[in-house]
Parts: structure tokens; C-alpha cells; sequence
């Protein structure tokens, strides 16, 4: 149920496998095994535990648990491997310094990627998660954060279709904890990393990509978006006018979907320093299969005013870049100019 539960009663809330048996009824066989305990460390399930009994531990060994999992799983025509974090590993005045998914569960997910079945991750937690191997290995993954007491019949909606997801991340998903901190408005650096133009002197990891694994404000659905290029109603913009900036989004999949679309401006040159793009506008639009629709966002003063070293909150006179997309990395750009 998550952090501030303070009124849940977890016997009473919905798991994904009831949620499951629900949404299937009798026609279609489950086989479950639990797999492996949410971790091995007896250190961490001592701290948790140490108010009440949150966390269960299967005594049998983790092989034990492992190898009933790739029984199962090896007569299932799908994986549904539920994963995570419980509520405390992420809580207020507690929380786990590694931030991948525990190895006792990161072990069975390797596992049940051996069997060659198709593998869903049903991911739990409070907080970002580092999953460059768990992308890898899975076919999907479905974020649910903590998702209540309804969440198992929900998690049952989304996976068998009859829900089309539509969510996008209010944070970004770092691919490494020497990541950390890693958001998209940060600031520009001296030397930025441009990958059309690598350069040893540019501001860079060399084990890992420079972005997110999951950037802000990304999602999928079960049908594909594509965004034409922005088109802005004036190259120029008065003080006290306005600019519009527009885009085609088309439903390029075969179902009716729902994305957001969203707009970040940049502020090439100020003052000041500026992050590279900041979220000013979004719209969440509903699509049928091959349906387009003409999504705009009137920009004016307000949106390009900051607070500047005299601490007066006001624009300044120079380029924006403007930038819409489904994500904040996969956006299509334009440019005006304040006079």
C-alpha cells in the first residue's frame, strides 16, 4: 500500500495475483510460486521488521524458491514477475543506499529470463530504481509505484488490455546510482556532450549513456504516437504578445490510445543560468487508430520569466528554443526570438 497507509488494512487490499485470478476466472490456468523473499539480507528484514512484522521470509533456501518459479514458469505461456521494494525500504526516515532491485529478487528475474518465456515485470516501489539489466531482460515492464488497495485488480486492467495505459513519470529513472542526482532541467555545462560530435573534453560518463534511463515525463501505451515537427505562428514575439506553438500528433498504432503531450522552452541565452528545458505546457489527448489532432500551446511573457541577480522576476530579450514530444527526450524543436 506504500508509505502513509496509516488507515490500510493489508488483508484486505487486492493482490496482483487475486487481481489476476479475477480478471481471468476459470478459463485460464494460473500457476504461482513466490520465488524469491524481497531480499536476503537479514540486516535490512531485521530493520524492517522492527515495529511489526512487514516483510514475511520464506525460510526455504533462495534456490529453493527459484527453481519451484522456473517450474512453473517453464509451463506458463507468460511471466508475470512481481518486483520491487516493500513500503520501507523507501520511507520516511528509511531508506536502502543501493537503488537496484534486491539481489534476491534480481537472482530469480535472471532465472525466469532463462526459460525463454516472455517476461512482465510488475514493478513496486517508492521511489526511482536503477533497471539497466532488468530493461534488458524483460519483454515489459509495468510501473505501478505502490498502488493501494485496489492496485491487484488495476495491475489485471492494464495487463490484459483492457486498460490502455496512458501514464508518464513525474521523475527521471537514473541507469546507475553514481547518476545521481539526474533530472531533465538541469543546468547546461561549459562543455556539454553532444553524441553527433564526441569530443574527450566534453562533460561525460564513459561507462553508461549521459541521459536517463527513463526520462521525465516517459510512458508507453499499447499503441504508438508519432509528433511532427513544431511549427510556431510568428519567428518573433513582443513583450506584451504571444507565439503559438503547434504539432500534428497522429495515433500511428491499431487501438485507441491517450498520451500527453508536452511542452518545454529553453533559454539560450541569459543573464543567468538557464536549464536546458523546463516543462511550461501539456495536454492529454485521446486517439483512435489513425486519427490526427492539431495540439497548440500559446506561449507569452510569463512563461519565459525567471528570477534574476537583482531578484526581479522578469524575461529577457534574446532566442527560446521550444520543444514538444511525448517525453522530455524525445521532442521535436523549434525556435523564437523575444524582442
Amino acid at each position: 500500500m506504500g508509505s502513509w497507509s496509516a488507515a490500510g488494512v493489508a488483508n484486505q487490499s487486492v493482490t496482483v495475483l487475486a487481481g489476476i485470478q479475477n480478471a481471468v476466472g476459470d478459463g485460464v490456468k494460473i500457476l504461482y510460486a513466490k520465488g524469491a523473499n524481497i531480499t536476503n539480507d537479514k540486516g535490512i528484514v531485521d530493520f524492517l521488521n522492527l515495529y511489526e512484522e512487514a516483510v514475511k521470509i520464506d525460510p526455504r533456501s533462495p534456490q529453493a524458491m527459484i527453481d519451484e518459479a522456473v517450474q512453473a514458469a517453464k509451463q506458463a505461456d507468460v511471466v508475470v514477475a512481481v518486483v520491487g521494494e516493500s513500503q520501507g525500504m523507501a520511507h520516511e526516515a528509511s531508506s536502502r543506499t543501493n537503488i537496484t532491485i534486491p539481489q534476491s529478487q534480481r537472482d530469480l528475474i535472471t532465472a525466469l529470463k532463462a526459460t525463454g518465456k516472455p517476461l512482465v515485470l510488475v514493478l513496486m516501489n517508492g521511489r526511482p530504481l536503477a533497471l539497466v539489466k532488468e530493461d534488458q531482460q524483460a519483454d515489459a515492464i509495468l510501473e505501478t509505484w505502490f498502488a493501494g488497495t485496489e492496485g491487484g485488480n488495476a495491475i489485471a486492467d492494464v495487463l490484459f488490455g483492457d486498460y490502455n495505459p496512458s501514464g508518464k513519470l513525474p521523475i527521471s529513472f537514473p541507469r546507475s546510482v553514481g547518476q545521481i542526482p539526474v533530472y531533465y532541467s538541469h543546468l547546461n555545462t561549459g562543455r556539454p556532450y553532444n553524441p553527433e560530435k564526441p569530443n574527450k573534453y566534453t562533460s561525460r560518463y564513459f561507462d553508461e549513456a549521459n541521459g536517463p534511463l527513463y526520462p521525465f515525463g516517459y510512458g508507453l501505451s499499447y499503441t504508438t504516437f508519432t509528433v511532427s515537427d513544431v511549427t510556431l505562428s510568428s519567428p518573433t514575439m513582443q513583450r506584451d504578445g504571444k507565439v503559438t506553438a503547434s504539432v500534428e500528433v497522429t495515433n500511428t498504432g491499431k487501438r485507441e490510445g491517450a498520451t500527453v503531450i508536452q511542452m518545454y522552452l529553453q533559454d539560450v541565452t541569459a543573464s543567468m543560468s538557464r536549464p536546458v528545458k523546463q516543462l511550461k505546457g501539456f495536454e492529454k489527448i485521446t486517439l483512435k487508430p489513425g486519427e490526427s489532432k492539431t495540439v497548440s500551446f500559446p506561449i507569452d511573457i510569463e512563461a519565459l520569466k525567471f528570477w534574476n541577480q537583482q531578484m526581479k522576476y522578469d524575461a529577457e530579450p534574446g532566442k527560446f528554443n521550444v520543444f514538444i514530444g511525448v517525453d522530455s527526450a524525445r521532442v521535436k524543436q523549434g525556435s523564437f526570438e523575444l524582442l
